[in-house]
């Protein structure tokens, strides 16, 4: 069988440095898709250049840790000065035990959707940063949102082992309930890729990564994170990934991955090239979950 690589940049947006690399890397090198953080400052900027760039797919990356939410009043997920909480094991807490806190994810998730969609940005696929949509109140709420929006495609990390690369617990926990989310997407009729690689690897997806990654392909349709970027202006604070995304940005565009990734005749795609992916989106009303 033929292997089909959609190798996923998460961030865009994040900052002008990351969303600059992410282009570079689309443009010079293997990436093929992307996902934005619609809440983050350079989101506008981002979207703009996707729209010079039509080969790249953007998703979006549900976000509920990092920056400021798009809608107001939420009282569950924001700190004094209302930025979302930094911590994710509190969010997630939260999610779990508070009605309020449900209904203003649900909320401010769809007003992240929308802001694509209002600047004309049709989401190939959606996934979250820190993976927090893989935690089962929070996966409720994507698929809802996926099928309200005629998103097709979810990502599911189901990381598959190569060598050299160790699964961790958190991992393997992360696994249990990407296992979770996949067979609801599927009983919900939606989509995700055969396969995933990226966890194990974050931060550290070098050339050497890639070519030992290259080397044993499970066939299908699978997706690959990466994190490329220039960490100009930002700190530890801001992101634990600094000097990690220009080695990763040098390997997306490294001219031996390049070569190998033709030599075995891997497909380069992203989520809107597979079968399944929407061509228009729906915009429905707001709706609140429990």
């Amino acid at each position: 069988m033929t292997t089909s690589l959609i190798i996923n940049a998460d961030d865009f947006g994040f900052s002008p440095g990351i969303t600059d690399g992410i282009v570079a890397a689309h443009r010079q090198g293997i990436l093929t898709s992307t996902t934005l953080m619609t809440n983050m400052p350079d989101a506008p900027r981002a979207i703009t250049l996707a729209g010079e760039n039509p080969g790249l797919g953007v998703g979006i990356h549900l976000g509920l840790t990092q920056g400021r939410p798009i809608t107001r009043n939420l009282r569950s997920l924001v700190d004094g000065g209302g930025n979302f909480c930094r911590g994710l094991p509190s969010v997630l807490a939260k999610a779990s035990i508070s009605h309020r806190a449900r209904r203003e994810v649900h909320r401010e998730w769809a007003a992240q959707i929308e802001f694509a969609l209002a600047h004309k940005l049709i989401p190939t696929h959606l996934d979250s940063h820190k993976h927090i949509h893989h935690w089962p109140p929070l996966a409720k709420i994507t698929l809802e949102l996926s099928r309200s929006y005629s998103i097709g495609f979810i990502r599911c990390a189901r990381e598959v082992p190569i060598p050299g690369y160790r699964i961790t617990p958190a991992y393997s926990i992360l696994a249990r309930l990407a296992a979770g989310l996949q067979r609801q997407i599927l009983a919900a009729d939606l989509h995700t890729s055969d396969w995933f690689f990226g966890l194990s690897a974050t931060g550290n997806m070098s050339t050497q990564t890639w070519l030992t990654l290259l080397q044993h392909l499970p066939p299908g349709i699978g997706e690959v994170m990466v994190h490329p970027g220039n960490p100009v202006g930002l700190c530890r604070h801001d992101t634990r990934l600094l000097a990690q995304r220009a080695l990763e940005q040098h390997a997306l565009v490294d001219p031996a991955v390049k070569a190998r990734c033709s030599a075995l005749g891997v497909k380069l795609v992203h989520y809107g090239r597979c079968q399944g992916a929407a061509t228009s989106t729906a915009k429905p009303p707001l709706t609140d979950v429990e």
